[in-house]
């Protein structure tokens, strides 16, 4: 059991502990009272601030009020929510700057143009009776223009079916041709089956042939002057290239140009004897009377033999007429003698 004194000693010094606690306690609420009121003032100070602020924005919101009324007033919108609803729609800032370059590009155009329009017009001065009567006829104009589409429409119509009978008739030509071409050869096949008319079809044939190869060998000899041709009667005719192409009869050729006909003729003809028989001869005999030429046509008669060589021909020449010996080296002489008949002497041994 412990003593007063014991007991007191251990109050004091529990006494002494709180009252050490309270002190710190003490110091530590006095400095955040301090640290409290030093921050009271700092809000009393902003709360100043701000109140001069607010006075500010509110002074200038009335101000802005007050001018947004008078906008208002003057502007085409029927209120402040009007504006509010149409400020809060989406807004495309890039497009909005483009509408306002093309605009402003268009006012700079108008405005050029009306400067000039204005230059144009001078001194002129506007007469409303004019302008009337001016729209008058435009619209008259336009009217008319109306018409002739209308006729135009119609015209285009009827070009068209212009056109498409004109196919359809193009058709029928050609199925007409056709036609006529079939009659034609039946003609021919049932003249043919008549009398001589196959022959003489086939002989036509064979002589236009003819013709055609010796015209070859005929235009070259008359150096490119003369050809021949075959009349549907089946005659020669010659058509003259120095006298523009015009067709006259084979009698008017000289007798130069007559040989050379014939000698062309006559070699087509041993060409084409040649080909069908498969032959290969080349041996030519010419019976021919020379003794009615000139001597120019004698001329052209031995340049023409002349060129015969070229071909590989062996020619042969009958005739009496004595300029032949001179041109022809290899040649043989036919005389009679009364008593002893025909002798025959080698050229080569005169």
């Amino acid at each position: 059991m412990q003593t007063p004194g014991e007991l007191i000693e251990k109050e004091r010094s529990y006494l002494l502990n709180e009252q050490s606690r309270i002190e710190k306690e003490f110091t530590e609420q006095s400095a955040l009272l301090q640290q409290h009121n030093k921050q009271k003032d700092i809000l009393e100070g902003s709360l100043k601030i701000n109140r001069r602020e607010l006075e500010q924005d509110q002074a200038t919101i009335e101000s802005l009020k007050q001018r947004v009324d008078q906008q208002l007033m003057k502007s085409s919108f029927q209120s402040f929510e009007e504006v509010v609803q149409i400020l809060a729609e989406p807004f495309d800032t890039e497009n909005e700057k483009q509408k306002t370059a093309q605009f402003k590009d268009r006012l700079s155009r108008n405005s050029s143009l009306l400067e000039q329009l204005r230059n144009e017009i001078g001194g002129h001065v506007y007469d409303a009776e004019s302008h009337s009567n001016l729209k008058s006829e435009i619209s008259l104009r336009e009217e008319q223009i109306s018409h002739k589409n209308q006729e135009k429409g119609k015209t285009a119509e009827l070009l068209k079916k212009i056109q498409e009978d004109l196919r359809s008739q193009e058709l029928l030509r050609k199925e007409l041709e056709k036609l006529e071409l079939r009659a034609e050869n039946i003609k021919t096949m049932k003249s043919l089956f008549k009398a001589s008319g196959f022959v003489n079809y086939i002989s036509s044939v064979y002589l236009q042939n003819l013709c055609s190869v010796a015209n070859d060998r005929f235009f070259q000899l008359t150096r490119q002057k003369l050809s021949l041709e075959i009349t549907p009667d089946n005659n020669f005719q010659v058509r003259d290239f120095m006298n523009g192409g015009k067709v006259r009869s084979v009698k008017t050729l000289s007798g130069g140009q007559t040989f050379q006909a014939a000698l062309s003729l006559a070699l087509a003809l041993a060409d084409n004897i040649q080909k069908i028989t498969e032959s290969n001869q080349n041996f030519f005999l010419l019976d021919e009377g020379f003794g009615s030429l000139d001597k120019e046509s004698l001329n052209i008669v031995f340049d023409t033999l002349k060129s015969l060589r070229k071909e590989n021909r062996i020619v042969g020449v009958i005739s009496h007429v004595e300029e032949m010996q001179q041109e022809i080296e290899v040649h043989l002489r036919i005389e009679n003698q009364v008593d002893r008949g025909s002798i025959i002497q080698p050229g080569w041994l005169i």
